[in-house]
């Protein structure tokens, strides 16, 4: 066991029974404070005192509900050559380095301020040579950076995924993605959407498009086993999003406004198909309405689910639990109706993974996987060349900005039949599953807000947390106060916070701001005037952490810390209103999104959180976090990255 030395249990019991039952729980107080943060240990039983383990835990976590005990900022040196592509994991922070044509020449890698190690930081640079790299990621537990490129001409496949090493970038392997069926050549600049992920020995490549063809292709290696075989499937209506779950089990979210959950076997002795378990529907759309351009919903959570890493990950001394993350799903709806430039609406929810790992989902109607509504989205059979379409999913953050160019060239029949052929193939074992009305498993396990656009949420959510920066709260407007009346009035202040804000359409961002960039240019001088619509400003803002752990809704986890709990203070209404700002607070009732006329009905959701926001504000534009680190990302014209500070706990 990692928690104790293993020792025959006669021996454990006999060393208990000589304990008085204080020694008893004092030796058991890391593993329990382990269990009620859903953390695992990471070290070995001979490093590490576990009473340092437990203070620095405790220490921790009491950081991150109370941000009057954050830490001084730490500026992290920048190269003037940031790009668009760029990752966060395991302590460290990367970003593309690009060269006059755009074209990440190169990676930068800073090794980030930690409270665990004293040793110096490194950086260094990997040069990318001639490889026209599309997006990467990297795990540096395991050494390994992975890198999604452009295959050259002379190759069979559309993408090659570039296996090397993350300190050395010494190449370990060549993954080929994606086979090429027609002769058109497609240059870089109409490179389709992709998103690429790493769970312990798996690799996955999620092509949202594929140009010459008319579906999504997904495909899972096993990287330490080579190129041989794979585990992939294609959709001919497209996969919005791809996430692993498990080390057996991953999450897709499909254009018509559903989940769902696959098992796979692991592709070490030959290729495979993977499995539907279940399937969730989404709340039903209003008629002509449809996620944008043609489709957009976009999922992250942070680590990868599924798996803990080795003992040496980054000196790390515990890590989530892997089967329990928060996982942020953010919808992007229009109507298409008429001419003109259409407004988009977005919403964001949260929900526990371990909802779609449940063995005995609740039963529902059944529903076969590719059944859509018809006004909600085309058929599987149906052809739609504006299908080919849709931006990356970190495209509405200030980071990928980049404009798609003219369509490619049609499909060819042999694409077709090869992707109506891989579709087929993976529908077989999946006819018989039910589709789980939203109504069935939504409300109690999802928690729903208006999404602001500017939150990158594959790195601004780690573990059960979630940050994200918030523009300075209005001036307090006081009127005449009674004697006995400012608890009435907090009172109904702290109701109104759990009321979303009214949305004025008008203000909302349109599809061609989001295609343009629009919506996120950053003033560096000038005061937001911009008639409401979002776009971001260099103003002091503050940070809102919130916590899913169904431990942290304790309200005894308050530990009396600041003046709320002294009821002799006199305090004007002022300042028990500031203070109820910045204090704690615990959401556990149900609370309603409006829907704006894009859903059939409001959205009602009721997962459980914890809320603090801090007094202090910060100079950031948008946010990424781990567990013991907050990036303040600060932006200038068109997102490109200007600075970056870090709070670490």
């Amino acid at each position: 066991s990692m928690e104790r030395p293993i020792l025959p249990v006669e021996l454990l019991a006999q060393c208990f029974s000589l304990m008085e039952p204080e020694d008893l729980l004092r030796c058991g107080a890391f593993t329990l404070e382990l269990r009620k943060r859903r953390m695992v240990s990471l070290l070995p039983p001979n490093q590490l005192p576990y009473s340092t383990r437990l203070k620095l835990l405790r220490d921790r976590e009491r950081s991150w509900r109370s941000p009057q005990h954050w830490g001084s900022l730490q500026k992290l040196s920048l190269s003037a050559q940031t790009g668009t592509v760029y990752e966060f994991a395991g302590g460290y922070y990367a970003n593309g380095r690009e060269d006059e044509n755009k074209i990440t020449s190169a990676i930068s890698f800073f090794e980030l301020p930690s409270t665990e190690s004293d040793a110096p930081r490194k950086t260094w640079v990997h040069p990318m040579n001639e490889l026209k790299i599309v997006d990467f990621t990297m795990d540096p537990a395991q050494d390994l950076l992975v890198l999604v490129a452009l295959s050259p001409p002379q190759c069979e496949s559309v993408y090659q995924v570039h296996l090397r090493s993350f300190t050395t970038n010494e190449s370990m392997g060549v993954l080929p993605c994606l086979p090429k069926i027609s002769d058109h050549h497609v240059p870089l600049e109409t490179t389709g959407a992709v998103r690429v992920q790493v769970m312990k020995d798996f690799v996955a490549l999620l092509v949202k498009e594929v140009h010459d063809s008319v579906s999504a292709h997904l495909q899972i290696w096993n990287w330490r086993h080579g190129s041989n075989y794979s585990c992939a499937m294609a959709r001919m209506a497209g996969i919005e999003d791809f996430t692993f779950l498990s080390e057996d089990t991953f999450l897709i979210v499909r254009p018509s406004g559903r989940f769902e959950c696959y098992t796979f076997e692991n592709p070490v002795s030959g290729s495979t198909v993977p499995t539907l378990k279940s399937s969730y529907n989404l709340p039903q759309l209003q008629d002509g309405y449809m996620y944008w351009y043609v489709w957009y919903i976009c999922m992250s959570n942070n680590p990868a689910p599924g798996y803990v890493p080795g003992e040496l990950a980054g000196n790390r001394v515990y890590y989530p639990r892997p089967d329990e993350r928060i996982l942020a799903c953010c919808l992007y709806i229009f109507k298409p109706t008429g001419p003109g430039d259409h407004h988009v609406h977005s919403f964001v929810f949260f929900l526990n993974i371990n909802t779609f790992l449940d063995d005995t989902p609740p039963s529902s109607r059944p529903d076969l996987p590719d059944q859509v509504s018809p006004s909600n989205s085309p058929g599987d059979c149906q052809i739609h060349p504006f299908q080919l379409f849709s931006p990356h999913p970190s495209f509405f953050t200030p980071v990928n900005m980049q404009q798609q160019l003219a369509f490619p060239p049609p499909p060819t029949a042999a694409a077709i039949t090869r992707s109506r052929q891989m579709h087929l193939r993976s529908l077989l074992v999946s006819s018989s599953v039910q589709t789980i009305p939203w109504e069935q498993w939504g409300p109690q396990n999802t928690r729903w807000f208006d999404e602001t656009l500017s939150t990158d949420w594959q790195h601004a959510l780690y573990g059960l947390k979630t940050v994200e920066c918030i523009d300075p709260f209005n001036p307090i407007r006081l009127g005449p106060i009674n004697p006995g009346d400012v608890q009435a009035r907090l009172d109904a202040m702290e109701d109104e916070a759990d009321e979303p804000p009214t949305v004025d359409t008008s203000s909302l961002p349109t599809v061609n701001d989001l295609l343009t960039g629009n919506g996120f240019d950053v003033d560096d001088d000038s005061p937001d005037d911009h008639g409401g619509r979002q776009h971001l400003t260099y103003t002091k803002r503050h940070l809102r952490i919130r916590d899913y752990n169904p431990y942290s809704l304790r309200t005894e986890e308050d530990y009396g810390e600041g003046n709320e709990g002294k009821g002799k203070e006199k305090l004007s209404f002022v300042e028990q209103t500031t203070r109820w700002r910045w204090k704690r607070r615990i959401v556990n009732s149900p609370s309603t999104t409006p829907s704006r006329g894009v859903f059939v009905k409001d959205i009602v959701s009721a997962l459980p959180y914890s809320e603090v926001i801090s007094e202090s504000k910060f100079d950031v534009t948008d946010v990424m976090m781990d567990d013991s680190r907050i990036l303040l990302m600060q932006r200038g014209k068109g997102g490109r990255l200007k600075a970056i500070d870090i709070l670490t706990m």
